[in-house]
């Protein structure tokens, strides 16, 4: 993404994700997520989450979150590593843009809803659909999409600090650990793999070098998966 998106993007959810592990780091437990999401009588069955994220249901709790997020790396359309479907040229047009035409906002709208029916977690994309609709001035979708981008970004926030392996934050999605760079406003520089299960990014302006980045659910579904 290019100059829009990084803009959009310097916003810090520090204290949304607050709750049952305050001031705590939530490490996800895959096995048990992996329990909750594919069985039905689950309160966490995944279909009933999905389908309440779709919904726009702002409600949802620390521990749903958490499973809609990290559970959707068991479900089968799960594709590390994936490269989202978009018009790379003509996004790159309207993402170096300061403002937009009503027609540009829609093609933004457009763009985003055809990304997330494909990778329904590019919080890039999240970002870009709120501020379209903000500009066209549907503030309550604007909301809905702030509100799931947020959401998810809490999710990966609480699960680390990012200084350490030990305290890597988890993602599902090598795209979302520079969206948490760019979320604290800190420019990445370089990347390195860390064995065994980790990424790390070095950053400009940060208060560390770079920051640590747990993707052992990537590594392990790429390897089941060939």
């Amino acid at each position: 993404m290019k100059r829009l998106y990084i803009l959009l993007m310097l916003i810090l959810p520090f204290a949304l994700y607050a709750g049952e592990e305050e001031l705590g780091y939530v490490i996800p437990d895959f096995d048990a997520i992996e329990k909750d999401v594919n069985e039905p009588s689950s309160h966490y069955y995944y279909p009933k989450l999905f389908k309440r994220f779709c919904d726009g249901d702002t409600t949802m709790t620390p521990v749903e979150l958490e499973r809609l997020y990290y559970g959707f790396s068991f479900q089968e359309d799960f594709e590390p590593y994936r490269d989202v479907k978009y018009n790379r040229e003509k996004a790159t047009d309207l993402y170096t843009k300061e403002s937009h035409t009503p027609e540009e906002l829609d093609r933004i709208i457009q763009n985003a809803q055809r990304v997330l029916a494909d990778f329904p977690f590019e919080l890039r994309q999240m970002k870009l659909l709120s501020y379209a609709y903000e500009q066209k001035g549907d503030i309550e979708k604007s909301y809905i999409w702030e509100c799931k981008l947020r959401q998810i970004l809490g999710v990966i926030i609480s699960s680390g600090d990012g200084l350490t392996p030990e305290t890597a934050w988890y993602v599902i999605s090598s795209i979302h650990s520079y969206d948490v760079i760019y979320c604290y406003g800190f420019t990445p520089s370089d990347y390195i793999f860390v064995e065994p299960m980790y990424d790390f990014i070095e950053v400009e302006n940060g208060v560390a070098d770079g920051y640590y980045f747990n993707v052992s659910r990537l590594i392990k579904e790429h390897y089941r998966k060939q």
